[in-house]
């Protein structure tokens, strides 16, 4: 393709979205009619896009057509009963850590180079923990960056989940900040329901509805069972540490669990089917990975390995799944610290989450 093969209709364009979209192609085509390749942003503003985009398609009209948009409607089941076979849907995640380096001019990574240059790398991986990786965000000073995440957050809130479901959005205000502020710890509908003085299953749809927009992911914990896995707690995380440290409470600064914030992000960033596990004796793993039906990595992440108690804890939790799953290693996310120990033939290793997230997953 070259550029003048390629066009972009951006339908925040108040003009443009004011006419019909097969009208808007003929005049288009009409100073350029060599298209073959369509990009139609923000295309969830246009009411019946869908069946339009069909009949493009059905005609042969154009070799591509990119359909892009940032909410959430555009990924709705209605779309896919239109479109069916007709098409493959992409989710775009905020920056990588990789992408922010990448958007601050960080050309090498060498696995060596980002070695020698990990005390850089570090102060860099503090502002993308703390900041996040909307790109609206970058290059803005704290205040700015805030009020941009606080925008977002609200739109979510208004166009794809109020306007689209026709609910109350304080009601989703409320419970997106219950969740955003107990990120990675265990909830129950039950929970939310009683702390809000709502049913469980209005607490059950509003979860749904805000995981359907991409605020937040849920985390089931693991079993072979499926109706055990519906029966036990979930787990909560945001789709940004940026957007979560912009709209949560905090009384102090929990490392922690951003870092753990950070590396599911990173998970279903990369398509992976990602769990949590505990056990009867509530010995637990912050992630589980499977792929098919093998589970085929165990994730703990350990902000501060310094407390003897805490390090114990995390190993036990992976030697415990590790002997479940038939696994020989695990890995432990940390702040720092970066080694190896073979316990009773169980390997861990230790990585330093700056390098697990460029070099581990590249």
């Amino acid at each position: 393709a070259n550029a003048k093969n390629i066009t972009l209709l951006n339908f925040d364009d108040p003009e443009i979205n004011s006419l019909p979209l097969n009208e808007v192609l003929d005049a288009v085509e009409k100073i350029n009619p060599n298209i073959e390749y369509l990009f139609l942003d923000e295309i969830q503003q246009k009411d019946g896009w869908e069946k339009w985009v069909r009949v493009f398609y059905d005609t042969n009209r154009f070799k591509r057509i990119f359909v892009t948009g940032s909410s959430a409607s555009i990924l709705s089941e209605d779309i896919g009963r239109v479109l069916t076979g007709r098409h493959l849907t992409f989710a775009v995640f905020p920056f990588s850590f990789k992408e922010y380096l990448q958007f601050s001019d960080w050309k090498n990574f060498d696995p060596d180079f980002l070695e020698y240059n990990k005390n850089r790398l570090k102060h860099h991986l503090e502002s993308y923990i703390n900041g996040g990786g909307f790109p609206e965000t970058l290059g803005k000073n704290e205040y700015e960056a805030k009020a941009i995440l606080t925008h977002i957050y609200n739109d979510i809130l208004s166009r794809d989940i109020v306007s689209r479901h026709n609910v109350s959005f304080e009601t989703a205000r409320k419970i997106s900040y219950f969740l955003l502020s107990n990120s990675s710890k265990e909830f129950s509908y039950r929970k939310i329901a009683g702390a809000l003085a709502i049913s469980v299953e209005t607490a059950e749809k509003y979860v749904s509805y805000l995981t359907e927009s991409f605020m937040l992911i849920t985390l089931n914990c693991f079993s072979f069972k499926i109706p055990v896995q519906f029966k036990q707690n979930k787990k909560a995380y945001c789709i940004d540490t940026g957007l979560k440290n912009a709209v949560s409470f905090k009384i102090s600064e929990d490392k922690g669990r951003l870092y753990e914030n950070a590396v599911l992000a990173e998970l279903k960033r990369k398509g992976k089917e990602v769990y949590y596990w505990k056990d009867e004796k509530k010995r637990e793993i912050d992630f589980l990975v499977k792929e098919g039906e093998k589970i085929t990595e165990l994730i703990q992440v350990c902000w501060n390995l310094g407390d003897k108690k805490t390090k114990e804890r995390e190993i036990n939790g992976l030697i415990e799944g590790m002997n479940q799953f038939g696994l020989k290693g695990g890995i432990i996310i940390t702040e720092n610290y970066e080694g190896k120990e073979n316990i009773d033939g169980n390997k861990i290793f230790f990585i330093p989450l700056w390098k697990w997230l460029l070099v581990h997953l590249i």
